[in-house]
């Protein structure tokens, strides 16, 4: 496994925009043209460029063979590679992917202050509980080490909000323990590592082995942007 991120708060990313747009299809060039802001064009570029470098870079093929397609839920994958796994999530600054040899889910999410009543839709009753026993400075870090936990649980199962959320729970007590417990159904997606990429936000990884990548790699811009205008 092998994670990925970029900043796109830096001043290269909107410089490197119209280069980098002509490098996706033209479906997701019609989407980035309806976003109202540009912070969301910037993260849903960035997150289609870095995945489709990492995946010409692992498998030594051309950008321009990529074809992808989507299960009922949405989700993505290679139809000339399927063996290739990923995951893409974004939020605020930054981009992030995730790459295996099996499927995997990630998440991250900026820390931005939310109503905790929210809980009681999006967690199990447990999981509320403990959320609302927090002291109160801890109880927004708690609520997005929940929230990004069962975001990558629910991505690498792929099967969208299908999954009912109060379906299954987590227990954070003393890190890095994360007890994890499933109502009706067993799955293989067990093992989950949370990431420190910034303060200021909350990553997870949800995968079928615990061989988790030790760090996140951090793209640069200026590399991203020379080696995507040289692939076809």
């Amino acid at each position: 496994m092998k994670i990925y991120a970029i900043d796109t708060s830096k001043p290269e990313a909107e410089e490197h925009y119209e280069l980098l747009v002509n490098r996706v299809s033209l479906e997701k060039q019609h989407k980035l043209d309806r976003f109202l802001h540009r912070e969301d064009a910037l993260r849903g570029l960035y997150a289609d460029v870095l995945l489709r470098w990492l995946v010409c870079r692992q498998l030594k093929v051309s950008n321009s063979s990529l074809q992808f397609t989507y299960n009922a839920f949405g989700k993505p994958s290679l139809i000339n590679a399927p063996a290739f796994h990923f995951n893409v999530s974004h939020s605020g600054k930054w981009v992030v992917c995730a790459i295996d040899d099996h499927p995997l889910g990630i998440d991250i999410e900026q820390l931005r202050p939310i109503d905790f009543e929210v809980g009681r839709v999006c967690f199990s009753d447990t999981e509320y509980d403990a959320l609302m026993r927090q002291d109160a400075d801890n109880r927004l870090s708690y609520f997005y080490d929940l929230w990004t936990l069962k975001e990558s649980f629910v991505k690498a199962e792929g099967q969208g909000l299908t999954l009912p959320l109060k379906s299954f729970s987590f227990e954070l007590k003393a890190q890095p323990f994360i007890g994890f417990t499933t109502e009706g159904f067993t799955t293989e997606y067990c093992h989950f590592k949370q990431y420190e990429l910034d303060q200021d936000y909350k990553m997870a990884v949800c995968a079928a082995h615990d061989q988790f990548a030790q760090q996140v790699q951090q793209v640069d811009i200026n590399t991203l942007r020379l080696e995507v205008a040289t692939q076809a």
